[in-house]
């Protein structure tokens, strides 16, 4: 027993040098151990941030008993502020997945017509907290992540009109105001990346365009000025860069 135990150590001295000698005779050694960091998968949960401005556009109307016939268009703008929470499945270069956001619009703004001396009357739209669902499908191309996506877009809005009458008025102003969460709809694309090639993190830049529909209104008549019917549309774009965070160890089925 004792000689199969030193026979097997003298063996495995004996290559040692062996392979010693070869090395330090410049005898070809192929191997070269290398480290290839994985390519990031886009599956799984994210949560995130963004950070932009919309620009919208509101058109006011009178339809009935207005006097000649009003309407007039403004543009409300604001900054959007908001976190996103959404899910991915990657297969192959094709990403597909569902994303939500809330956050504030911002959109503020107002219009008018205006009689010198006469009949003025005016609209002002609010918008504040938003929510969006959206589906997104996008495709990546050396690294970057081209998508298109759409779905709802709600909004708690306000809208307001004032009409006043300038002189000789038992009255001289009469209002209407409805707030209420507008259910729209919106589509829109962008481009993602990921930060450092495989990171956890991404960054992204988006458009979306929305439309929060219509909404109706009756002024009460007051002295000289009559009971007046009015209907304000709202739509806009929306232009914002976010930053994600992926949790790449959350995912459906595994």
């Amino acid at each position: 027993m004792r000689r199969h135990l030193l026979s097997v150590f003298v063996a495995c001295v004996s290559l040692a040098g062996a392979a010693e000698r070869a090395l330090s005779d410049g005898a070809p050694y192929d191997y070269v151990p290398t480290y290839s960091p994985a390519a990031m998968s886009w599956t799984g949960f994210y949560i995130g941030a963004h950070l932009g401005g919309t620009w919208g556009s509101s058109t006011a109307t009178g339809n009935t008993g207005v006097t000649l016939d009003d309407s007039w268009s403004y543009s409300p703008s604001g900054l959007v502020v908001g976190g996103t929470l959404g899910y991915n499945w990657q297969l192959g270069p094709v990403i597909y997945g569902i994303e939500g956001d809330l956050g504030n619009l911002g959109l503020a703004g107002t219009g008018g017509y205006y009689v010198p001396f006469g009949y003025d009357a005016s609209t002002t739209t609010d918008a504040d907290f938003y929510m969006t669902i959206r589906g997104r499908l996008g495709v990546l191309m050396n690294g970057w992540m081209l998508y298109f996506t759409g779905g709802y877009l709600g909004a708690d809005t306000t809208v307001s009109v004032l009409e006043a009458c300038d002189v000789f008025c038992a009255t001289p102003t009469v209002s209407a105001s409805n707030s209420s969460f507008r259910n729209g709809w919106t589509i829109g694309g962008g481009l993602e990346i990921a930060i450092d090639g495989a990171s956890a993190w991404t960054a992204k830049v988006e458009y979306l365009y929305y439309d929060l529909g219509s909404i109706s209104l009756t002024t009460p008549s007051g002295g000289s000025i009559g009971s007046n019917s009015w209907s304000v549309d709202t739509d806009g774009s929306l232009v914002r860069a976010g930053i994600n965070y992926r949790f790449g160890g959350v995912k459906f089925g595994q």
